[in-house]
């Protein structure tokens, strides 16, 4: 899997976790959102 497919299903799992219902919820999403992020930015 190339960096940039893995990036974009980080975000788009980063997305889809701040809708969970968990306490902790957005934190695990702007996680996988930055992670995603930065693999499609730096690692083009």
């Amino acid at each position: 899997m190339k960096n940039k497919t893995l990036g974009i299903f980080l975000v788009l799992l980063g997305v889809l976790m701040i809708f969970g219902e968990h306490e902790k919820a957005w934190v695990v999403s702007a996680v996988l959102i930055g992670v995603g992020s930065g693999l499609v930015i730096f690692y083009k």
